[in-house]
């Protein structure tokens, strides 16, 4: 259990459908930097803990460029998470992109930044191979 969070203040966060990604990211994008050559594991640096030992998991972002998805982190976290779960947590960099239309056809819902979320139970790594 880990408490989601927003690389910024201005990301909104919200459940994916995985169905919904396939359909709707851009995937040339997504599999940028190789990311179908998953190790299925956590990086350390996607988490961090405050205060009171909570542990919080960064949030993979995307953006949106001319009605398509761009990743502006997380393409490695998206990839295990979508292997292991039917929706994945993600945060949407909306501000100062006009076209959303992308974002206002995916299947998703609001993400609770509140809330503890459960990942799946896999190891955590310094380095990925």
């Amino acid at each position: 259990m880990c408490i989601p969070t927003l690389t910024q203040d201005t990301d909104q966060p919200f459940w994916v459908a995985r169905d919904s990604f396939y359909k709707h990211f851009d995937q040339s994008d997504f599999h940028f930097r190789d990311s179908q050559r998953v190790s299925w594991s956590y990086l350390s640096d996607w988490f961090f803990s405050q205060t009171h030992g909570q542990l919080h998991f960064i949030l993979p972002t995307v953006h949106f460029v001319s009605g398509k998805t761009q990743f502006i982190n997380g393409r490695h976290r998206t990839a295990v998470l979508l292997h292991h779960m039917n929706e994945v947590p993600m945060a949407f960099a909306l501000g100062g992109f006009s076209d959303l239309s992308v974002f206002h056809s995916l299947d998703k819902r609001q993400l609770n930044l509140s809330a503890s979320i459960e990942l799946p139970d896999l190891p955590v790594v310094e380095r990925l191979p």
